[in-house]
């Protein structure tokens, strides 16, 4: 089964008109007019969750937080390359965040300030490149 796009039209007119309308009365008289089964369509309507709608493309917090997101190696390789007091001076906060949530895939801390989270990104890095020497 399919729901075509008119029919979506259809019932998002409905639905429209029913949150426009005042009464009571006046919603009844309009379902009956609109709709075949009144009392089905208004329990599928209310078994509808919400919370449990999903959205097609969710934006990740980073993307929300600065505009633009990074990739890991992206971040990796700016920490390798750079010392850590140029890197904190270049970026702002937001930035560096957008940064820890490509490592971590989590938000900082708010209270945490540029230092620390960009510190906690070069601990993260030092710590990975620990484990891969000790994998060989």
């Amino acid at each position: 089964m399919c729901i075509t796009k008119a029919q979506i039209y259809e019932l998002n007119d409905v639905i429209n008109k029913l949150n426009s309308m005042q009464t009571e009365e006046e919603k009844n008289k309009y379902l009956e007019r609109s709709v075949e089964d009144v009392d089905f369509f208004l329990e599928t309507l209310r078994k509808v969750n919400k919370s449990k709608l999903g959205t097609r493309k969710k934006k990740s917090p980073a993307s929300i937080l600065n505009g633009s997101s990074y990739e890991k190696s992206e971040v990796i390789s700016l920490f390798r390359e750079n010392s850590l007091n140029d890197i904190v001076a270049e970026n702002s906060k937001a930035e560096l965040a957008a940064m820890y949530y490509a490592v971590y895939c989590a938000k900082p801390l708010s209270a945490d300030n540029k230092e620390k989270i960009a510190q906690a990104i070069k601990g993260y890095i030092y710590d990975m490149g620990r484990a891969d020497v000790l994998l060989r």
